[in-house]
């Protein structure tokens, strides 16, 4: 695979696949279920804000600089993926 962060110049931030994260969000996602089985499974996310999901989460907040970056990431990571020569390895299975 050629990197697709490196494409983008995003840097990659694990804090929300820790065990340890107070908010879960990687095991709170759709994602989660087919990662525990070992299935290949992507988890992007941009952190939250203070008022997430609150009447005054409201759009000026957006950054739209990274969020084209981060648009840009997931189609390399999906071109990537979808070009290879070979299946993407099955991981062992988180802990439940």
């Amino acid at each position: 695979m050629k990197r697709p962060l490196r494409t983008v110049r995003l840097k990659q931030d694990y804090k929300y696949n820790d065990v340890n994260d107070k908010n879960y969000y990687f095991f709170r996602s759709d994602q989660y279920n087919f990662a525990k089985m070992g299935v290949p499974a992507l988890f992007f996310e941009d952190g939250s804000l203070a008022d997430y999901h609150q009447h005054t989460d409201t759009g000026d907040k957006i950054r739209f600089d990274l969020l084209s970056k981060r648009a840009q990431l997931i189609f390399y990571t999906a071109w990537e993926i979808a070009n290879s020569e070979s299946m993407l390895k099955r991981d062992i299975p988180l802990p439940q």
